[in-house]
């Protein structure tokens, strides 16, 4: 027997709570069903038989149609007004073959049944209590007087004891469609947050290939062009000055080879690979130890012990911002010292990169050529955190980023 209130019973991944309740409700469809076929058939075995015996049997196959086709045939009708009209008319059938044959009384206890299943309390509970009223009255012969005291405290502890037990089964399945309803809103919103940190990081990658087209541009680009025309000139200058188109040529080999290193930095950083399993502060010793090398750096790396356990987001976005601000170092700073502090607190994680080098220029980020900057503030920004960037006997990149 399908309930009212609990529509999605008949999935197969039901909470365990639900489940029992769709056994109950078949249950009670199995019982609900034998009853009334039930007494239909002993009915028409009383003797003598006459026309009351008749009807009170039709009586009861009628009511075991009507609760087929209503509750337990087919998919489940929900309309208030349908079940208000079963159990009035199933009710008034039931009163109808009392008056006719007393000993029908007990079909009383399948109707209590199917209220517990398909009604909510507000409904099951004064509904039972008018059956078991009628019950008390029927077995009285409706007369006030002759009511039996003790069966009459017997009914009321059935009565009471039923919906204690289904208040109680109506509690759990209640809890567990919520729970239910709150793991499919987790879920969804995990499914969001992933799609989200998806886009994120297609949005970065798209970030720094447009950032090393754009250094490629401003550095290669321009070198060729200065390449382009020293040998121009230097074809010229060859028959008139060998000696000077001589120097020219070796200008032209320093330009060369500053060129080159210039295209190997910026190839290093469109193949640098993200954290990928690596441990965050495993990580950031290496790439200072490496840059220290390659740059002739001494570079300080100060990673609290926490910082492994961070959230993978927090923990790329910081790898990243480290990778930027040190190859800035390393390319325009003019710094001999850098100390790179990471440590976590009770709701923040902070990290501060200080060099001893230039500075950095005045509105850093909208220059030309300083790309990274924005995309280090992009990347922070995205996880509500804060980026800083100020000039204190060099260039100072504080960030702090929340944790939840």
């Amino acid at each position: 027997m399908s309930q009212n209130h609990t529509s999605d019973l008949s999935n197969s991944n039901l909470p365990m709570p639900a489940r029992y309740m769709q056994m109950y409700g078949r249950f009670w469809d199995v019982v609900s069903l034998l009853i009334f076929g039930f007494t239909a058939i002993t009915t028409l075995t009383a003797e003598p038989l006459t026309w009351r015996e008749y009807v009170v049997s039709g009586l009861c196959i009628l009511q075991g149609v009507l609760y087929f086709f209503t509750i337990a045939g087919g998919r489940w009708i929900k309309s208030r007004q349908r079940l208000a009209m079963y159990f009035i008319g199933g009710l008034a059938m039931w009163l109808l073959s009392n008056w006719l044959n007393p000993l029908t009384w007990w079909l009383a206890f399948a109707y209590f049944g199917q209220m517990f299943g398909v009604l909510p309390p507000q409904a099951v509970i004064p509904g039972t209590a008018f059956i078991m009223i009628c019950v008390t009255l029927i077995i009285s012969d409706w007369q006030f007087s002759a009511i039996d005291s003790g069966a009459a405290i017997g009914f009321f502890f059935q009565w009471l004891a039923g919906n204690v037990l289904y208040l109680f089964i109506f509690g759990i399945a209640r809890t567990s469609r919520q729970r239910a309803g709150l793991i499919q809103k987790l879920e969804a919103a995990q499914r969001e947050l992933e799609a989200a940190r998806q886009q994120d990081a297609e949005l970065a990658t798209l970030r720094e290939r447009e950032r090393v087209a754009r250094d490629l541009h401003d550095s290669l680009g321009h070198s060729l062009v200065a390449l382009s025309v020293q040998l121009e000139a230097i074809q010229r200058l060859y028959k008139v000055d060998p000696e000077r188109a001589s120097a020219q040529v070796d200008e032209l080999k320093n330009l060369t080879r500053a060129s080159m290193d210039e295209l190997r930095r910026s190839l290093a950083g469109l193949r640098a690979p993200g954290l990928g399993e690596r441990k965050l502060g495993e990580a950031l010793q290496t790439l200072c130890v490496d840059v220290g090398q390659r740059a002739h750096l001494e570079i300080r790396c100060d990673a609290d012990e926490h910082v492994n356990t961070l959230p993978l987001a927090h923990a790329e976005t910081l790898w990243r911002v480290a990778q930027e601000a040190l190859t800035n170092v390393e390319r325009h700073a003019q710094a001999r010292h850098v100390t790179v502090t990471l440590k976590v607190e009770t709701h923040t994680v902070l990290m501060t990169i200080q060099d001893d080098g230039r500075g950095l220029p005045p509105n850093a980020e909208n220059q030309s050529g300083h790309f990274g900057l924005r995309g280090m503030r992009e990347r922070v920004e995205g996880l509500g955190g804060t980026l800083t960037l100020t000039n204190n006997n060099g260039s100072n990149i504080q960030v702090s980023l929340p944790l939840f």
